[in-house]
């Protein structure tokens, strides 16, 4: 079949069945069920910027939020590099090992 063919096929296709009279409205519900669904995720995610919002000072609890992940992020990397340290020295000489 030449495409040609198929197109003009296509163009000419009608559907036999006629959809029912709730059709459109159970597509529209369905469609605002869907968006009130994604909403109350999208609200749920920012939560904790509320919860930091309704604080009397805000800017306070940012500093200390910011304060408490680098510090994490600097302990994590500091152990990170002393366990590198042992492994490394536990390769050049397996005896002397932690056990």
């Amino acid at each position: 079949m030449k495409p040609t063919d198929l197109s003009a096929l296509l163009q000419s296709w009608q559907p036999d069945i006629e959809p029912s009279s709730g059709f459109n409205r159970g597509v529209w519900s369905r469609i605002e069920a869907s968006q009130t669904r994604n909403s109350q995720v999208l609200s749920s995610l920012f939560i904790p910027l509320r919860w930091i919002q309704s604080m009397g000072r805000p800017r306070i609890a940012i500093a200390a939020a910011a304060i408490a992940l680098f510090g994490g992020l600097l302990i994590g990397g500091v152990q990170a590099h002393s366990s590198q340290e042992e492994h490394y020295l536990a390769s050049l000489n397996p005896l002397t090992a932690n056990r």
